[in-house]
C-alpha cells in the first residue's frame, strides 16, 4: 500500500497546482490520508487536490463515508474562515472606535499569502495592538463583559464570539527561551511601522511588514517545533510568505539575526521541505542548504512526533510529561537553538513559576 504520507504530498502539490502529474496508484487507504490531512490541518487543501484529479479523469477508489466526511470538514473550515473575518472586522471596529490601532497577526494575515485563502484552516485570533493591549483589554472587560485571563506570558486571552483572541503585548516570552528578550526588542521595532494594511468590509486592519512576519514566523514555528510538534500548515506558511513577500524581505538583515542567533540549522531544513518535498521554487529562498538525513528526520517529525502523547490533567503528572518531553526534543532543540539546554530549562522552570497556570 502507497505511504499516505507520500500521497497527502502530492494531494498538496496538486491542490496548489505545484504538481501536474495526475495518476495516482489504486492501493491508497484513503481514510488514512484524511485522517493524516486533519492532523496537519490541509484537508481543504487536499481536497482540492483530489479534484484535480477528478478534472483529470482520474477514478479514486475513495468510499463515499470517506468522501462526504472530507467535504463536510472542508465546507466547515471555508464556514469557519468566513466567522473567523467576521470577528476580526468586528474586533477592528470595537478598538477603532476608542482610537486603538490594531494589527493581525500569524493565520488570518498568512492567509492571505494562499492561492485560495479560506482552504487555510483558521486558528486563533492574534492581534497587537501597538501598546495599548491594557486599555483594550479594560475596555472590553468594562464594555463587553468579556472576561480576560492574564495567566499567560507574552498575551492575554479572551472569547470573542465563541472564538479564541491572544492580545499579544509581546511577541515571545521574555522570561523563557535563550536572548528570546533581545529578538523581541527587534520585533517591536519593526511593529511600529503601520504603512501595511487590508480592509475588510471598510474596516482598516494593519498588518506586519514582511521583516517583521518573516521573522515572528520563523522563531514561533521553530518554539513549537522545538518544544512540541509542527504541522504542515506552519511549513505552507512560511512557503507563501517566503513566494509572496520574498522582494520585500530584507535577507541581509533576516539572515544576520538568524545567524547570530543560531538559528539558520532550521532556517534550512524548513526551506528545503518547502523546495524538495512541496515543490516551491527554490530561487525565492536565499538558503537551501541541508543535511538530508536531517531533513528526513524533520519531515518523518512533522508527521508522526517522535514523542508523543497525551498531556496529563494532574500537576505533577503534567510535570514530569514535559520534563520527558524536553529531554525527547534534544535533538530538536540542538537544531533550533545551539544554546546550552539546561540554562534554558532552568529558564523554563522560572517562567513557569511567574505563570503557574503554564505548568
Amino acid at each position: 500500500m502507497m505511504n499516505e504520507q507520500n500521497v497527502l504530498l502530492d494531494l498538496i502539490k496538486l491542490g496548489l497546482e505545484k504538481k501536474t502529474i495526475y495518476k495516482m496508484p489504486k492501493d491508497i487507504d484513503w481514510q488514512a490520508v484524511f485522517d493524516l490531512a486533519e492532523r496537519q490541518m490541509v484537508t481543504a487543501i487536499a481536497l482540492d487536490g483530489i479534484n484535480r484529479l477528478f478534472e483529470k479523469g482520474n477514478e479514486l477508489d475513495i468510499d463515499l463515508q470517506t468522501k462526504y466526511e472530507w467535504i463536510g470538514v472542508a465546507q466547515q473550515v471555508e464556514a469557519l474562515y468566513l466567522q473567523h473575518e467576521a470577528n476580526i472586522h468586528q474586533l477592528v471596529q470595537f478598538y477603532q472606535k476608542h482610537g486603538i490601532k490594531m494589527m493581525v497577526l500569524k493565520g488570518y494575515g498568512l492567509s492571505l499569502n494562499y492561492p485560495v485563502p479560506n482552504h487555510r484552516a483558521p486558528g486563533d485570533i492574534d492581534i497587537y495592538l501597538f501598546g495599548d493591549y491594557e486599555r483594550g483589554d479594560k475596555l472590553m472587560e468594562s464594555e463587553l463583559g468579556i472576561e480576560i485571563d492574564r495567566s499567560h506570558h507574552h498575551h492575554t486571552v479572551f472569547s470573542f464570539q465563541g472564538e479564541m483572541v491572544e492580545n499579544h503585548y509581546d511577541f515571545l516570552n521574555v522570561h523563557y527561551g535563550h536572548r528570546n528578550n533581545e529578538i523581541e526588542a527587534l520585533l517591536k521595532e519593526q511593529a511600529k511601522d503601520d504603512s501595511y494594511s487590508i480592509e475588510i468590509e471598510g474596516q482598516r486592519v494593519y498588518c506586519p511588514n514582511a521583516n517583521l512576519h518573516a521573522l515572528f514566523v520563523i522563531r514561533h514555528t521553530m518554539h513549537n517545533f522545538a518544544a512540541t510538534e509542527m504541522t504542515l500548515r506552519q511549513v505552507l506558511d512560511w512557503a507563501f510568505l517566503v513566494e509572496k513577500h520574498t522582494k520585500e524581505i530584507d535577507w541581509k538583515w533576516l539572515l544576520g539575526i538568524l545567524k547570530e542567533y543560531k538559528m539558520m540549522d532550521f532556517f534550512n531544513i524548513i526551506n528545503a521541505i518547502c523546495v524538495d518535498d512541496l515543490d516551491f521554487s527554490a530561487v525565492i529562498f536565499p538558503s537551501v542548504q541541508f543535511l538530508p538525513s536531517l531533513k528526513e528526520r524533520v519531515l518523518a517529525d512533522i508527521f508522526s512526533p517522535e514523542f508523543a502523547g497525551e498531556t496529563p490533567n494532574n500537576i505533577f503528572k503534567r510535570a514530569v510529561f514535559k520534563y520527558h518531553r524536553w529531554q525527547a526534543n534534544a535533538w530538536k532543540q540542538d537544531i533550533c537553538y545551539g544554546d546550552n539546554r539546561y540554562k534554558s530549562f532552568i529558564e523554563g522552570v522560572w517562567s513557569h513559576l511567574l505563570k503557574p497556570a503554564s505548568i
